[in-house]
């Protein structure tokens, strides 16, 4: 276990390196000109030459590269956004927590929508009511996160106001999150009935029958608590994705989170904040992909790592 949680690390870490160097790449082959978009549209030639210098512009791609790689490594320095004359690394800390927030949030507001939908579906297995269920969640799966999210905040921040139309605060971020969890619940739910079905027909399961226990007791002890296995894994990954993938959902609700600042640093293609965001996000998706697998050796004893 040691050894594979070792190789694992190991590879996150060059997954991490990999996806740093092409972000850079990607970001600065951009044709545009940072140096002009720091100075305005109305600088002149002199001042944006004497800005190319200053930032090291005139370098090539490459020897850019290393410099940010250096600074990176040696310091934990993500540069100077010259845009909004912050450092990127406190604007990227200033709004992980609210990104953060927002993700568990959704993560609650999946799981409470999908896990007692995904039980009452596995238990009436092919009824009027599992059929009715499915599709639903067909229809979940299929609405985008915009849509949703707008549709509620017409309905329930403008219409029938409940809740604020934007802003962080706790009455704040119940749009939000729902507006992801009803998408996302459709896949925790098709998740868990597929999974509960599986454990129903498991030699333990009938044996417990046999034995006399209650069905509420065969239901929670054995079947749903073993099935919820899979269910965990998917929660650790969807969190991590979460946290790399609100863009959308924070710009409706205007939500001070990465995704907002994300969808300001891709409109003035500021090269040094998209990149210090891609880096957070991309380290806390793989971080959570690693931290799954290690999980998920625990959950489940069957599993074994070599």
């Amino acid at each position: 276990m040691g050894r594979y949680i070792i190789r694992r690390s190991l590879w996150a870490l060059v997954t991490i390196f990999i996806i740093i160097v092409v972000t850079y790449l990607i970001a600065y082959a951009v044709p545009s000109n940072p140096a002009r978009i720091i100075a305005g549209s109305h600088a002149t030639p002199s001042t944006i030459h004497e800005i190319d210098r200053a930032l090291g512009l005139y370098k090539p791609i490459y020897v850019r590269l290393y410099d940010y790689l250096s600074q990176l490594l040696l310091h934990g320095n993500m540069g100077f956004d010259y845009i909004m004359h912050q450092p990127v690394s406190k604007m990227v800390l200033a709004a992980a927590p609210y990104t953060l927030y927002l993700a568990i949030a959704s993560v609650c507001a999946e799981l409470i929508i999908a896990v007692p939908v995904g039980i009452i579906s596995a238990i009436k297995q092919y009824s009027f009511l599992d059929n009715s269920l499915r599709v639903l969640t067909i229809i979940g799966v299929s609405m985008p996160t915009y849509w949703t999210g707008s549709l509620m905040l017409l309905i329930f921040g403008f219409l029938i106001p409940l809740f604020p139309l934007g802003g962080v605060s706790l009455a704040g971020v119940v749009l939000p999150a729902l507006s992801v969890g009803i998408t996302g619940s459709a896949y925790y739910t098709r998740l868990l009935r597929s999974s509960m079905l599986e454990v129903m027909r498991m030699d333990y399961v009938r044996t417990a029958r046999a034995k006399g226990l209650s069905p509420g007791r065969v239901l929670f002890r054995h079947v749903v608590r073993n099935a919820l296995v899979p269910v965990v894994t998917y929660m650790g990954l969807d969190l991590g994705n979460l946290m790399g993938g609100l863009v959308i959902t924070e710009t409706i609700f205007s939500w001070t989170g990465l995704g907002l600042l994300l969808n300001h640093a891709l409109g003035n293609v500021d090269g040094a904040l998209i990149m210090g965001i891609t880096l957070f996000s991309a380290s806390a998706i793989v971080i959570m992909n690693v931290l799954v697998d290690i999980v998920y050796a625990f959950l489940d004893p069957r599993i074994s790592y070599s």
